[in-house]
């Protein structure tokens, strides 16, 4: 198979969050959305757990509103597992709304907190929504995770293989 027949196969995944466990497998896909038109358009991370088929357990889909968690071996895929309050569960690890602005990359981080909040308690004794992510199985996932924040990740279905490209910020993203 040539390059460019092989590019065309590949699905092309750009999170702004991957919790990792201990093995480097993805656990957790997280997308933040704050723009007004996409608020509640869960359907690019549904697309991420089919293209995974598999191999990618959990995806999270954040908007101001709510924190909507699906995942991979549920009876509907386009249901989410479990439904959260954003404002609830992320004001501790520092937003604030009504905020002037707020951007994917904020939202985003809010959330990599309170995930690894969750695995590690390094803020809060009980972090928020604790019961409910462990409800749905992806509480034991994350006590080994590591967040890997700047990651893009390609899939090919057909070769059952995927590739994590690691990214790290430049002075000039700050």
């Amino acid at each position: 198979m040539n390059t460019q027949a092989l590019e065309k196969t590949v699905y092309r995944i750009e999170p702004e969050v991957v919790i990792l466990d201990s093995d480097e497998m993805i656990v957790l896909l997280v997308q933040a959305q704050v723009a007004p038109k996409k608020q509640g358009d869960t359907s690019e991370v549904i697309s991420w757990l089919q293209a995974g088929n598999g191999a990618i357990p959990f995806v999270m889909f954040i908007d101001l509103e709510k924190i909507q968690i699906f995942k991979w071996d549920s009876p509907n895929l386009s249901e989410p597992a479990c439904v959260l309050n954003t404002v609830d569960v992320l004001t501790p690890y520092g937003l604030k709304l009504p905020d002037q602005w707020i951007s994917n990359r904020f939202l985003g981080s809010r959330s990599q907190s309170w995930l690894s909040d969750l695995g590690h308690h390094w803020k809060l004794e009980k972090p928020p929504a604790e019961e409910q992510i462990a409800a749905i199985g992806l509480l034991p996932l994350l006590k080994d995770g590591s967040v890997q924040p700047e990651v893009e990740i390609r899939i090919n279905s057909k070769l059952k293989y995927i590739v994590l490209r690691y990214y790290y910020p430049r002075l000039d993203d700050f």
